[in-house]
């Protein structure tokens, strides 16, 4: 699933309504280096992580989590193959 907000803050609606998902005072999600969050296969990045900040930083949470997403998709493959 693919969350596209654009604005300057995170949607309140995001955390009222995603259960085990860690927020920072301001509303931000919390997120590591790759943009995995607290939550089992849930990725955030650009103003949902950050606050406002640049496309171009977007872009990047945005690539790093789509690695991420790849590399944990494929290991799950090869636990259902064993």
């Amino acid at each position: 699933t693919a969350v596209i907000a654009i604005g300057q803050t995170p949607n309140p609606l995001i955390r009222k309504t995603t259960s085990g998902l860690d927020t920072d005072k301001r509303g931000c999600i919390i997120t590591d280096e790759q943009g995995a969050t607290s939550k089992s296969f849930v990725y955030a990045g650009g103003d949902a992580v950050t606050g406002a900040a640049t496309v171009i930083l977007a872009m990047g949470a945005g690539k790093k989590a789509a690695a991420a997403i790849h590399k944990e998709l494929q290991n799950k493959e090869k636990e259902y193959d064993e």
